[in-house]
């Protein structure tokens, strides 16, 4: 992401105080780190955001790992590319996916959820995005079981956990087994191929809207987008749920972090929290 100079010395004068608009580390802190590493997460937790977002998806052999592409090629430098689905976690476990970010990451390995789930600090939150393939083909069900178990196993409190997928089939499917955590429908804005869940005007916001009450999930993670004014969020809150924006690229601006902070939105991700203030 290339973000103007002028940008990085002013996103720091934001301050969430006054709407409680709560940062999200994408993929942790992803302008600094390697995305989806240990070493990311808790850097964004380390930079004051209240939550680090990270990708999950099943091996082979049933371990639950972060990693946002289907495969590991560009995580590893484009050295290794291998199909996570179809590939054993012995053969997942040291791989370097720290050195194609900066020299200083070397040697940074893919974390198992399970040991990411211990990490999480007092007061802090992890968004878990349950993927569901580069071409959106739809999230793998067998995860739910191991899922569950490992937060079961590992005594997570419910209120540091909040799911979230692309997609709203497995997200009902774990608010009916284990409704005790937050879960959010994402959607997208511009058009891709897949079957991706589109919110660009008000009739497809509102048919999202009557989803999540109908399948009683906590809120919407809306693509940023200047078609998004306050009257959408003024028609998801008043349906009871939370508000959550997803920004990236040239989207990922202080002005436009202000402007949702500004209509109501609860939480805001995006790969520089180190540029926010909280008090």
């Amino acid at each position: 992401m290339i973000v103007s100079l002028s940008v990085l010395f002013t996103f720091t004068e934001i301050t969430t105080a006054s709407t409680n608009m709560q940062i999200v580390g994408h993929r942790g802190a992803s302008e600094d780190a390697p995305e989806n590493t240990l070493e990311s997460l808790k850097l964004a937790w380390e930079q004051g955001a209240v939550a680090a977002e990270c990708d999950v998806m099943l091996t082979k052999d049933g371990q639950i790992i972060l990693m946002h592409d289907d495969s590991t090629k560009r995580t590893t430098g484009n050295s290794v590319d291998l199909l996570v689905k179809n590939t054993n976690w012995n053969d997942l476990k040291n791989l370097d996916v720290g050195s194609w970010k900066e020299s200083k990451w070397k040697g940074v390995k893919i974390p198992l959820l399970r040991d990411v789930l211990k990490s999480i600090p007092n007061g802090k939150k992890l968004f878990i995005e349950i993927k569901s393939g580069d071409n959106n083909e739809g999230a793998d069900e067998k995860i739910v079981e191991p899922l569950l178990k490992i937060l079961n196993d590992e005594k997570i409190k419910e209120e540091k956990i909040v799911f979230i997928s692309f997609d709203h089939g497995i997200i009902k499917k774990l608010k009916k087994i284990a409704p005790k955590y937050n879960y959010f429908f994402i959607t997208t804005f511009v058009s891709y191929p897949g079957n991706w869940i589109y919110a660009r005007d008000h009739k497809e916001l509102e048919s999202v809207i009557k989803s999540a009450i109908e399948s009683k999930v906590d809120g919407i993670d809306l693509e940023y987008t200047m078609a998004i004014k306050k009257s959408w969020i003024e028609k998801i809150k008043a349906a009871g749920l939370q508000v959550s924006i997803w920004s990236y690229a040239k989207d990922d601006t202080l002005e436009n972090a202000k402007e949702m902070q500004k209509i109501g939105v609860d939480f805001y991700t995006t790969n520089f929290p180190h540029h926010f203030r909280h008090q």
